[in-house]
């Protein structure tokens, strides 16, 4: 399929000139998105071959994750395996919005933050940094990714326990336990709650992140009554 490799969203197309001129010199087709709030156009749907985004997180005098979200949204396709570079002078916002792609099912493959003013953005020969970035990509070993429902069961100051959801199809359900840090982006955590708990693994390496669910979960959760209507059945009535 022919088409970018490479996208750069930012509201100032100089900060990625440099960037862009690397690229190209590697033989990297590229595309560039003004991110400004007065000029800024989405693409009419994603495109398929971008592989690595570059993405700015400031389009006006605030951060706004889910407006930063919205153009990982735009541009990459579902289910892809793709990279995300955090091209950015406040890459310190970042977690907010891995959150945020968590809960759209977009999160990156590979993830790196560049910080903007550890560059030279007029003199910058990016070409050795970006080719290093390719032969990382290549050589690491992809995540996997599982998402599981949960509901919250008991809350304590050091651990939260949460009834897991690990098979819709056939009903199967564990209790585990959480360090209550992991809970600490939810806002009124409390018994009963829905979350969803995503488990990026790797060789050697694993996270997990654990956002709230605003719908309601409640018929998943309902675990069936077999001895309901048997109450007096001779099996329960002692001889």
């Amino acid at each position: 399929m022919i088409g970018p490799q490479i996208a750069f969203v930012d509201d100032i197309q100089g900060d990625i000139a440099l960037l862009e001129n690397a690229a190209q010199t590697l033989h990297a087709g590229t595309i560039y998105f003004n991110a400004a709030p007065e000029s800024s156009e989405f693409p009419d749907k994603p495109l398929e071959t971008v592989e690595v985004l570059f993405l700015d997180l400031y389009y006006s005098s605030s951060f706004d994750a889910e407006v930063s979200a919205q153009w990982v949204e735009s541009i990459i396709a579902p289910n892809s395996n793709y990279t995300l570079i955090v091209w950015s002078k406040d890459t310190h916002e970042v977690n907010q919005l891995l959150r945020v792609l968590d809960g759209l099912d977009l999160t990156p493959a590979h993830f790196e933050a560049w910080q903007k003013t550890d560059f030279d953005l007029k003199k910058t020969d990016f070409t050795e940094k970006i080719s290093h970035l390719f032969s990382s990509i290549s050589n690491k070993a992809p995540y996997t990714v599982d998402r599981i429902w949960g509901q919250v069961i008991e809350v304590h100051p050091n651990e939260v326990y949460i009834n897991c959801l690990l098979n819709e199809q056939q009903p199967t359900f564990q209790q585990r336990r959480f360090d209550t840090k992991l809970l600490g982006n939810l806002e009124n955590l409390e018994p009963g709650m829905f979350v969803k708990i995503i488990i990026y693994s790797k060789p050697g390496a694993r996270r997990i992140d654990i956002l709230e669910e605003k719908k309601d979960l409640t018929q998943l959760f309902e675990q069936p009554d077999f001895f309901k209507g048997l109450e007096g059945n001779s099996f329960f009535i002692a001889g």
